[in-house]
């Protein structure tokens, strides 16, 4: 008889210590949650509800045509805002957003508005002056082109000077080809003077590159203009830049009709600026007819030189002396207003909860490009749909430990941002305006930034032998701890991730730990930590080819469950990682 009083005691005792169904677990826990290190099993939990699935099914509508590309100060910017504001306030996070709320339940109340500055242009006249004489004048505007040259941005209104020919415009030591050195061997300055470069690179054909790239795939210099533009700045700042066009292997199309779609693409928003007043270098594209007009003097053509670069894939560069080029440009100025978009989920730690970690990625694109033929929507879906919806998955997964009792310590801010393709402006008038006062925000707060731009699809000169990898850039330039926080996360919660640091230096001659939203927060004076998560770039970059079933959602869920992860250790940990340097110099 003893024993089974002994036995129904203890089960009595047994159910008393067991928590009331629907008991809140934070009862249980009230120094907070666990650490990814306490308690990886925990946090992987959490994890597995982020799923491929459910990712690809917010991609295909957020990089869908009814966002028009999604540019800047649009229709379609301004849905996603909205799109992005009602899934916040659909998950319960907090509006942190400082615009004038006119309906309690709204979406503005997520949006932090700033104004942005913009113009158009109304004409731009270049013109070629060989010993005193002009010999060639050139004009484009929406109503008039002569198949000569076009202006591709800029907005100097006037600008005269010399001329120096850089052949291609590359200087990259692991392509073992540099123009800039080869003119600075010959004592060629560009300093104050016109640059004239081919387009592209060295090419067998439109895919294949005669230069030592990884994969023998053109390299970043045939696809991106403002590689060749940050080569130039390093040597000197031109008075503007002439890049002969209709030359080589991707040059399919006819220049006059060329500078006719250029023409149609004036009505488009173009470049923008928080500042009223920003001075870019005039850019022209310019035909064959054009470069051989600056050339006479030498005695040379622009495709003998360009066959002779090719060949020997050696540097071939001139001052050209008694030529002189002008150009002047007029434009119409304009004020508009986009919006970031803040949502925040406040900490529990009565210590802790005034400090926040920011999870951020850019929503806005490149929009419509009435010049193309066939698909004029740049769709986006991994510049950065890829990174707004894992964005929205980490919310979930946050919001669902919240409800479980397990609310981070410290707060966590989500942070889309708009402008991003225009010059990371959201981000800076985020840390340089906005989070510089004294609020719950501020940037002194701030305890770290995980950045997300581009992780849906994967970087064809990638070196490694897994698929399955993100690039890891700047992690350790400010704070050697958050880099092996994010190691040691990786590792723990197994997400079989392969943490690629091939850009993480600012030696990268790509320049990546610069080149999105994050370079705001990390840059003096803030040097706010940070990580950005990217999968590289890819032949759809900033085209319409940038669709949304061209995505790996299972990796985009591999890396999400990752961010998600290391966003926990930073909430729950004790101290901040430490600042060990500026990283910049």
């Amino acid at each position: 008889m003893m024993d089974k009083y002994l036995i129904v005691i203890g089960i009595v005792v047994g159910l008393l210590a067991m928590p009331v169904w629907g008991q809140s677990v934070e009862s249980a826990a009230p120094s907070g949650p666990p650490t990814v290190f306490d308690a990886p099993g925990l946090v992987k939990s959490y994890q597995a509800s982020i799923r491929p699935s459910e990712l690809s099914a917010q991609l295909y509508f957020f990089a869908s045509d009814l966002f028009e590309g999604r540019e800047t100060t649009t229709r379609g910017q301004k849905l996603a805002a909205e799109y992005l504001a009602a899934r916040y306030r659909e998950m319960g996070l907090t509006p942190m957003g400082d615009a004038v709320v006119r309906r309690e339940a709204g979406p503005s109340a997520y949006y932090q508005r700033f104004d942005v500055h913009g113009s158009r242009l109304i004409e731009a006249r270049i013109e070629v002056i060989v010993q005193e004489d002009t010999v060639l004048r050139s004009v484009f505007s929406a109503g008039e082109q002569d198949g000569l040259s076009y202006l591709s941005m800029g907005n100097v209104p006037a600008a005269g000077g010399s001329v120096v020919f850089a052949g291609y415009g590359i200087g990259d030591d692991e392509l073992q080809y540099d123009d800039f050195q080869a003119l600075s061997e010959k004592g060629i300055s560009l300093a104050g003077k016109w640059l004239m470069v081919l387009r592209d690179e060295p090419l067998a054909d439109d895919s294949t590159s005669l230069l030592p790239t990884v994969d023998g795939r053109p390299s970043v210099w045939s696809h991106s203009i403002y590689q060749k533009l940050r080569a130039a700045y390093k040597n000197g700042i031109p008075k503007g830049l002439l890049v002969v066009d209709d030359l080589g292997p991707h040059a399919s199309n006819d220049f006059e009709e060329r500078t006719r779609r250029a023409a149609r693409g004036l009505s488009k928003v173009g470049s923008l600026s928080i500042k009223p007043v920003n001075r870019r270098l005039p850019v022209y594209k310019v035909s064959t007819e054009f470069a051989n007009a600056l050339l006479t003097p030498s005695g040379r053509t622009i495709l003998d030189i360009k066959n002779r670069i090719d060949e020997t894939l050696t540097p071939v560069v001139l001052e050209l002396p008694g030529v002189r080029v002008t150009s002047r440009i007029e434009r119409a100025s304009f004020t508009a207003e986009t919006e970031n978009v803040l949502a925040y989920l406040e900490g529990s730690d009565p210590r802790l909860r005034d400090e926040v970690v920011i999870i951020s990625s850019h929503y806005d694109h490149i929009g419509i490009d009435s010049t193309l033929v066939g698909d004029q929507i740049h769709n986006g879906a991994d510049d950065n749909a890829s990174g707004t919806v894992a964005m929205l998955e980490i919310a979930e997964s946050f919001v669902k430990a919240q409800g479980d009792g397990y609310a981070p310590r410290r707060s966590i801010l989500f942070l889309h941002l708009s402008g991003e393709e225009k010059g990371l402006l959201g981000s800076e008038y985020y840390t340089d305006r906005y989070a510089k006062s004294d609020g719950p925000l501020s940037i002194d707060k701030t305890v770290a930034n995980l950045n997300i731009d581009m992780i849906g699809r994967h970087d064809p000169t990638y070196q490694g032998s897994d698929s399955n990898y993100v690039y890891i850039i700047g992690s350790n330039l400010i704070s050697e701890e958050l880099h092996e926080i994010n190691m040691e996360t990786n590792r723990l919660t197994s997400t079989d991730l392969v943490l690629d640091g091939r850009f993480n230096s600012k030696e990268d001659p790509n320049q990546f730990y610069a080149r999105s939203d994050h370079w705001n927060f990390g840059k003096p004076p803030h040097y706010v930590p940070f990580i950005f998560f990217f999968a590289g770039t890819h032949p759809d970059y900033h085209r319409p080819g940038d669709e949304a079933h061209k995505i790996d959602y299972d990796r985009l869920a591999s890396i999400s469950r990752l961010i998600f992860a290391t966003a926990w250790q930073l909430a729950n940990q004790d101290e901040r990682p430490a600042v060990t340097g500026d990283g910049f110099n």
